[in-house]
């Protein structure tokens, strides 16, 4: 029975951040080019700034998590990818993203998920599951939202609640 539901831990994770990744996709022909520069106030990411931190931070943590290997050198060439996200490869970036989590979670067995310790970024330190919720399914989510406010910010009152939280398949 625990390896059943240890599998189902695992399926479980995938699920959440795939749900976030299919609604990213889902807000992204929603994004203008004006949209880009729109930054609610001084000294917080503008709508393109948040786009280029979700299309990477998922992937990148998940690969800090497991092979721990993001160094400075691998940052830098990490950033640099980034800085040439475009509305047209938006989609594909986030494609890119979610295959980057399978690959490293192809990696991770269940029982990693609730033994291997994690340092998250600001050095608190948990278990390889907790981690995942805690960093990139949280942060997926919340940025996620942070893009859709930012549109609705912008003037955008074609944009509806369902647009953030329903997956157009439902």
């Amino acid at each position: 029975m625990r390896s059943k539901l240890l599998i189902m831990y695992k399926q479980h994770l995938l699920q959440n951040i795939e749900r976030e990744i299919v609604l990213l996709k889902q807000l992204a022909p929603l994004i203008k080019e004006s949209d880009l520069n729109f930054r609610p106030t001084e000294k917080v990411r503008s709508t393109y700034e948040l786009m280029q931190y979700l299309t990477y931070i998922g992937g990148v943590m998940m690969r800090r998590y497991v092979k721990n290997d993001v160094t400075p050198e691998v940052r830098e060439e990490l950033m640099a990818y980034r800085d040439t996200l475009t509305i047209d490869n938006f989609v594909e970036r986030i494609d890119e993203q979610w295959n980057i989590i399978q690959k490293y979670m192809a990696d991770v067995t269940e029982e990693k998920l609730l033994t291997m310790e994690v340092e998250l970024p600001w050095k608190e330190k948990m278990p390889l599951g907790q981690a995942i919720i805690t960093g990139p399914i949280k942060w997926l989510a919340a940025y996620r939202l942070q893009l859709f406010f930012y549109l609705k910010l912008n003037g955008r009152p074609e944009i509806g609640t369902k647009d953030a939280w329903v997956p157009e398949a439902s």
